[in-house]
């Protein structure tokens, strides 16, 4: 059976360009390999070399004009230097003889751009969602929306918002396609089907619901449907979806997340109202995170309560609007409504149809043997 969110609570009566590569000048031609010579031959060679090389520097004729420009295009002498006569030429000092070898440039390729330098401790700590008790979140009132983590327990998180109507914007899509009853299961409804649906309930968009939650598996499944279906979000649906994947990030892989909402509260709900709302929501992140507890409730749900007992619970959801299809939805709403729902507003034995020595059993049977925490 698919473990679906429980996302709710209801209202009882009462969301670079390559570097400029200067290059060597170029090699000189390759001298041609030398004869070998015997011993005289050698000496006179060489005698006959220097007094050829002495009669060419007195009858050596003066730069032709093409030559001195050419002279001149080499790199450190202008055009002017090289147009002076022979004479001044060689009383200059004498050019740095060139290299037997020109110098190898590495050109670099191209790369991908470096990784962006991680962003200082403090600005990552502060991007964080705080570490709050049940109580401080309690007592928030939120300017914006807000997410909070909760101390008591680090795998759940809760979205804080400013109005009803915000947190409606944010998530009565995502209850609609994890357990509201008559809607689908396979697809997120577009803006106008959530609209006519809000309206065939009898509730605004604002009092649709008053609390949320959903476990991180659910919040998935919508994000990818609405990518499949090339479904827009709203802003709220995307802010949602951004404190989904912080969420996510924060807590092991392997390990369930649970994201709570509250709002502020309005004309439709008051401080005790949301204090109820916080607790009951709570109720549902330690279902969604505690192994041993939701294990409990489940053993109680299905082999202390009698048939009649999960008939009328059962009753009481679909009511509610709850798809009571889902079984684990089922489970996880009756431990948040017996023992996490103080206000009579919201809950009470009449709900159940029973009184309140019935409604006491239950819950006992509940506590009995409940893990600590």
């Amino acid at each position: 059976m698919p473990a679906e969110e429980d996302p709710t609570i209801r209202r009882g009566p009462g969301a670079v360009a390559p570097p400029q590569v200067e290059w060597g000048r170029p090699l000189p031609p390759a001298p041609r390999r030398p004869r070998r010579l015997g011993p005289g031959l050698l000496v006179i060679g060489m005698l006959g070399a220097a007094a050829g090389l002495g009669g060419w520097w007195l009858l050596r004729p003066g730069p032709a004009p093409e030559r001195a420009t050419r002279h001149a295009e080499r790199p450190g002498e202008t055009p002017a230097a090289a147009a002076l006569p022979a004479l001044r030429q060689a009383a200059l000092p004498a050019p740095a003889p060139a290299t037997a070898q020109a110098v190898a440039v590495a050109v670099p390729l191209p790369g991908p751009a470096p990784a962006p330098e991680p962003a200082p401790a403090a600005s990552r700590l502060a991007s964080l969602p705080p570490l709050w008790p049940e109580a401080a979140i309690r007592a928030h009132r939120a300017a914006s929306p807000a997410l909070f983590r909760l101390a008591e327990r680090p795998a759940v998180f809760l979205m804080d918002f400013p109005s009803l109507a915000q947190q409606g914007a944010a998530l009565n899509r995502v209850a609609a396609l994890l357990e509201k009853a008559g809607l689908p299961r396979d697809r997120v409804l577009a803006p106008a089907e959530m609209a006519a649906a809000i309206a065939q309930s009898g509730d605004t968009a604002a009092t649709f619901y008053f609390g949320h939650n959903y476990r991180g598996e659910g919040l998935a499944r919508f994000f990818a449907l609405a990518d499949q279906q090339g479904q827009a979000l709203a802003p709220e649906e995307e802010w949602v979806r951004a404190q989904y994947t912080l969420a996510r990030g924060l807590v092991p892989a392997g390990q369930e997340i649970v994201l709570l909402s509250l709002a502020a509260p309005g004309p439709e709900m008051d401080e005790a109202g949301r204090a109820t709302i916080l607790q009951h929501e709570i109720s549902h992140g330690r279902f969604g995170t505690d192994r041993a507890y939701a294990a409990h409730v489940r053993l109680v749900w299905r082999e202390r309560f009698e048939e009649a007992d999960r008939a009328a619970i059962r009753h009481f959801l679909a009511r509610e609007g709850y798809d009571t299809g889902i079984e684990e939805l089922v489970i996880d709403e009756a431990q948040a409504y017996l023992l996490h729902t103080p206000d009579p507003r919201f809950f009470t034995a009449a709900h159940l149809g029973l009184d309140a020595a019935g409604v006491e059993r239950l819950r006992a049977l509940l506590r009995d043997g409940l893990p600590p925490g």
